[in-house]
Order: structure tokens, then sequence, then C-alpha cells
């Protein structure tokens, strides 16, 4: 027995036997045996969770938790985490296609369970990280609905129907900086700094269940300070003259303190967001794109605009160029046009 274990098994020789034996102590020592009968794939992604709560952003924990409450739970939960097989992970991608669960869902699934087994992996729990091995292909789309950003016509219509609407300021500010979500509603006057043309971004906001989560960003990078263009510092003049206005207005305002705020003056509600999103897509005549949309298509028109991805990584606060490119670079149609290039473009200029 080996710590409280029994072990058997066959060997071919004595001397296989007790290489096999002397294998099992030393696994024992690393603490590199977990019991297969004790240890399910839903008991240890929870905990996992659990021990990252606290060092992650919220909204980050939110996603995660819910990947495995919606998706990861039903279909794999109950496999003990040592059995864990590249078919098994193979079932579960093919069970979200068959849910028609979009391509980056799929992603967030994916992501999870490749850093888990990956820490897994490195406590010797499991064998092999099986997230490696098999990934998610999500069923190809036409391309104007795999586009996670809008066109340049598109954004267009879009800034215009920001600029029209009395809640557009908001959208119109997401859009020009390519800030998160939970970045924007936490920004307050005192970190606007006029002199400098920048903004420091210095708390997040969520919103779950209701209940409104006021913090610091979580990540370095997250910890930014944001360069503002021309156009950006004129947008937040004329809405802070607006929200001036509106003070004065309405009986009971409640300053906060916050450039963007609800109708009283109080802390914007993130998930509040979607309902007007929508209303600015209709009104734009526009696909609808999840809010997180606009910070792809700052992106997406920056890099197509030359400017460097170094820089539109710092300003997205992204920890490197190569997740930058990877996630939120789209190729527009009329450039893979434009640079179609024939052999004798490509060799003009040859040296040598």
């Amino acid at each position: 027995m080996i710590e409280g274990r029994r072990f058997s098994g066959m060997a071919a020789s004595k001397t296989l036997a007790q290489q096999a034996l002397a294998g099992l102590i030393a696994d024992a020592t690393r603490g590199g045996i977990a019991d297969p009968s004790t240890v399910t794939v839903t008991e240890y992604l929870t905990q996992w969770l659990e021990g990252r709560k606290t060092s992650r952003a919220y909204r980050t924990h939110e996603v995660q938790e819910r990947a495995l409450r919606l998706y990861i739970r039903p279909a794999i939960g109950e496999k003990r985490l040592q059995k864990l097989s590249p078919a098994d992970l193979r079932a579960l991608f093919d069970s979200l296609n068959k849910k028609d669960l979009g391509a980056a869902s799929q992603r967030q699934v994916h992501q999870l369970l490749l850093t888990s087994l990956k820490h897994a992996l490195q406590l010797e729990i499991v064998t092999r990280n099986v997230a490696e091995i098999v990934r998610p292909n999500p069923p190809r789309k036409r391309e104007s609905e795999e586009l996670a950003a809008f066109t340049p016509n598109e954004a267009a219509s879009f800034l215009a129907a920001c600029r029209a609407d009395p809640h557009g300021a908001w959208f119109e500010f997401a859009l020009g900086t390519g800030m998160r979500r939970g970045e924007v509603c936490g920004l307050k006057w005192a970190d606007l700094n006029l002199k400098a043309k920048t903004v420091a971004v210095r708390e997040t906001i969520s919103d779950t269940g209701g209940t409104i989560r006021i913090s610091a960003p979580k990540t370095v990078n997250s910890r930014r300070t944001v360069h503002l263009s021309g156009e950006t510092l004129e947008l937040l003049s004329r809405h802070r003259e607006r929200q001036a206005m509106t003070a004065e207005a309405i009986e009971g305002w409640a300053d906060s303190g916050r450039i963007f705020t609800n109708l009283h003056g109080g802390t914007l509600r993130p998930n509040n967001l979607r309902r007007d999103m929508t209303r600015l897509c209709e009104a734009a005549g526009v696909r609808f794109l999840p809010i997180h949309g606009l910070r792809h298509t700052y992106a997406s028109l920056s890099l197509q605009r030359g400017i460097p991805v170094e820089v539109v990584s710092k300003q997205l606060g992204h920890s490197t160029v190569a997740f930058t490119l990877s996630q939120y670079r789209t190729v527009y149609q009329g450039e893979r046009e434009g640079w179609a290039l024939g052999l004798g473009d490509m060799l003009e200029g040859k040296t040598g």
C-alpha cells in the first residue's frame, strides 16, 4: 500500500515490477496521484475558479462560472477529471454546435478548460491537457455574420445615430477609445486630464444579479492611461455641459462624480446599456453587435488606418500584441481586395 491506497497489476518480470513500484512511490512523494474516484470535472473547476476569484476581474469570474454552469457541467461535469479524454471534449463542442452556440462563447469554454487543465497538469493531477488536443470547431457562417466589428460604413452610420440620440455619448466615447464597458462606466471627471489629453482607468463597474460592484482593474495592463483624440475631448465637453444642465433640472440629482451616469446622477449599470445598443443599431440601420463589438471595431479601424499595433494594444490594455492581433483584428473585405497584388507588383523594386 502507498499512502493508504492499494495498487495492483501485472509485470513481465520481477525487475519490471520493482521499477513500476518505484515509480508509484515517486509519484506519491511528488503528490502526483489523485484518487480518480473523488475528483470530477465540476468539482475541480469549481474549486479552481473559487481560488482565483479575488485575483481576477469580477466580470471574468462571472463569465467563466457561467461557462461551467451552462455548458461544461451538463456535458462532462460528472466525468472523472483523470479520465477526461479528447473524445469527451469533442463531444462537448459538438453538443455546443448543435445548440448553435457562437464561436466567441465556445472560445470562452475552451479557454477555461485549457487554463484550468494546465494548472492540473502542473500539479500532476492529470497526465495531459486534453484541451491542447481538442479545440472548438463552430460552423462557418457568412462573412457578414462572422465579423466581430462594424465595417467602416457601419461604424459611420452607428456614429451618426449616436450623435442624434440623447444617450448616445457613452457609445460614441466607447467606439472612439476602445475601452471596456465596465471601464467606461467607472470613469470619473477627476480621472480626466485635459492638459495631457488623457483619462486614467482607476475603477471598473460590474453588474451581477442587480448588484453593482466597484473594483480596481485587476491587471497592470488594465490599470492604464488612455490617450484621447481632440474629437473625443470635444464630445466630453459637450457631454459635461448637458450633464450640468440635467443636474439643475432634476430634483434629487445625486452627483457621483462619474462622467457617464444614470438618469439621477448615480453609477450607471453596465447591463442596462444593451437596450440602448439595440436601439442605436436599429436607428443606424446596421446589424446588432454586442457592446464589446465597439472595442473590436476601434481596434480594427485603428489598425486599418495604419496605427502601430503596439499603440493599439496599449490603448486597449492588452498584455501582448499577439492577443490584440489574434482576438481583436478584423480584416475587412476592402482590405483584402486592395492588397490583391500580382507578381509584378510584388517584384517591383526587387534587389539582388
